[in-house]
């Protein structure tokens, strides 16, 4: 009976430790990228909708609750309702978020002086990059990225 030399079989131990050393690496980034990017969309979709939810709401409020300011130094109530409607749909991403700011305005300006021509709500989103924070702060520096959502849109309310 005929055997053969050990010598060639051992040439081939640790040829998968070394193919798997060099794809894991390309293997673990294509996994994560599209978590990363799906995290991104998903955060802009939401803050998208709560901007245009709450610019809905204003430009179909009557044109007394336009009218009626806030007390003191507070803006006016119907300002006030739609960023409350905007931070209401934020709620579900705020504990991933690093901050979020909603800007509301008539004409440019703060509401409830007088019945506007548009409206609009602004949802600014800030994110810090959990993944690939070493990489994109070369091309960001070290700032957080930032999602924007912006809605604008004609007042309609009782004219």
């Amino acid at each position: 009976m005929y055997r053969r030399p050990r010598l060639f079989r051992r040439a081939a131990n640790g040829s998968v430790a070394v193919e798997m050393a060099i794809i894991l690496p390309l293997f673990i980034l294509v996994l994560v990228v599209p978590f990363f990017l799906a995290r991104l969309f998903w955060f802009y979709s939401v803050g998208q909708k709560a901007a245009h939810d709450a610019t809905r709401f204003l430009s179909t409020a009557t044109q007394a609750e336009m009218r009626t300011p806030g007390g003191g130094f507070n803006e006016a109530r119907v300002a006030a309702i739609a960023r409350w409607i905007a931070q209401e749909e934020l709620q579900e991403i705020l504990p991933f978020t690093e901050g979020i700011l909603i800007d509301v305005q008539c004409n440019t300006s703060a509401c409830g002086a007088n019945v506007p021509e548009v409206v609009r709500v602004g949802v600014q989103i800030s994110l810090h990059d959990n993944f690939f924070g070493s990489i994109t702060s070369s091309y960001l520096g070290n700032t957080d990225m930032v999602l924007v959502g912006d809605v604008t849109m004609r007042y309609v309310g009782d004219r």
